[in-house]
């Protein structure tokens, strides 16, 4: 008789997001259970004392017919297939998979104990399992009840709701992680996705201040379906490489502090190396978001190569709004931005009497549909300026 196992899954190397929805899709083909429920996915800082990146996790229940100890066998199949290294406890991993509970079942065995031993002290787990069995009872206990007496902070939403899945399985089939030369001769990291069919032109999508992340690379997907070779340059890696940062308080003073260090003349070098990539498809744009915005603007102005530029909040424009884009340019902002007053947008409009400038209802990153600012109206509308701007331009 099937039974209904919940287990929690993490990863914190390479892309967590897709080695989770790997790890899902090895669950269905190798025919270990069927996923009955999904959480959503949690962006959750490291557990134990070894320094590493914080962690994607989350919680799924599957109706399985496998015993205890073969799920057990199954999941570390799983695991190892994935290329996780069992080197140090509570150390970074490519995948993790525990078995958080099994029916009603308690079992106490060297290496299998049910329910997890260390699931209720760990919000990590609790908070997404909240989503999917609040009221399944861990002993006398309920899930619910237990996310209630632990410290949830850091705790982060990446994406609510079981749609992430989809979009993950995407990113690992359409993007890839490269490596980019700068004319300086320093190498960066950059992520492409590329169209499945005849590209209809390239583009350089620039990033916020919180690095290539999961957002940000979702980004480059969505225009990589809609027909464009997409380059997201990591404009960090010359001070930090790999950051990959979310859009919680805690990680702000580090986003803002990492941007503060770079230099304009090596961003900009690294946004013709981005260029030169995206050539493939053609005709290059950029498109920027927050400081990318600001940069996609700059790189209209500065650089040869680039046939247009869409800025989304560019914060950083109305400084430069003096300058000259050699390629047209369109630019979006919020009326509701608490970071640039609609007075910068008028600066920008005075200054630049013949690029599109438009305003909408809504606050300072209205595009991701990671933050609490999130318009979906705005950000549709936003998006369809964008890619009629696109197709005219880079056709």
């Amino acid at each position: 008789m099937p039974e209904i196992a919940a287990l929690g899954l993490g990863s914190n190397i390479g892309d967590g997001a897709a080695n989770i929805s790997r790890a899902l899709r090895e669950l269905e083909a190798r025919r270990v259970g069927r996923i009955v429920a999904l959480s959503s996915l949690w962006r959750t800082p490291p557990w134990g004392p070894v320094a590493q990146p914080a962690f994607f996790n989350a919680c799924a229940l599957v109706e399985t017919a496998l015993s205890p100890r073969a799920l057990l066998e199954a999941v570390k199949a799983i695991e190892a297939d994935m290329g996780r290294v069992m080197n140090e406890r509570w150390g970074p991993r490519v995948i993790d998979i525990d078995i958080l509970a099994y029916g009603d079942e308690t079992l106490g065995e060297p290496d299998l104990t049910v329910p997890h031993p260390r699931m209720m002290e760990r919000a990590f787990v609790l908070a997404p399992l909240a989503e999917i069995a609040a009221d399944a009872m861990i002993g006398a206990t309920s899930v619910r009840d237990a996310l209630a007496n632990v410290d949830a902070s850091g705790l982060q939403i990446i994406e609510k709701g079981d749609a992430w899945r989809r979009r993950a399985e995407g990113e690992s089939r359409m993007g890839e992680h490269i490596e980019l030369k700068c004319r300086d001769g320093v190498t960066i990291g950059a992520y492409v996705a590329r169209p499945a069919g005849a590209p209809k032109g390239g583009l350089v999508v620039l990033q916020e201040i919180f690095g290539v992340n999961h957002h940000i690379r979702a980004v480059a997907d969505r225009f990589a379906a809609a027909g464009y070779v997409a380059v997201a340059p990591a404009l960090f890696d010359r001070i930090e490489r790999n950051v990959e940062l979310g859009y919680g308080l805690d990680d702000r003073p580090r986003a803002m502090d990492t941007r503060s260090k770079t230099k304009v003349p090596e961003t900009l070098a690294d946004i013709e190396a981005a260029i030169d990539l995206a050539k493939e498809g053609g005709k290059v744009g950029l498109v920027g978001y927050c400081w990318g915005g600001t940069l996609a603007f700059l790189g209209a102005c500065r650089l040869s190569g680039v046939t247009c530029a869409v800025g989304y909040y560019g914060g950083g424009i109305a400084g430069i709004a003096s300058e000259r884009p050699r390629a047209p340019v369109m630019l979006h902002f919020g009326a509701l931005d608490k970071h640039i007053p609609l007075t910068d947008v008028e600066k920008i409009r005075l200054a630049q009497p013949t690029v599109p400038v438009f305003v909408y209802d809504a606050d300072h990153g209205f595009n991701c549909d990671e933050r609490e600012s999130y318009d979906k109206a705005a950000a549709d509308a936003a998006l369809e300026r964008t890619m009629e701007f696109f197709a005219a331009e880079l056709k």
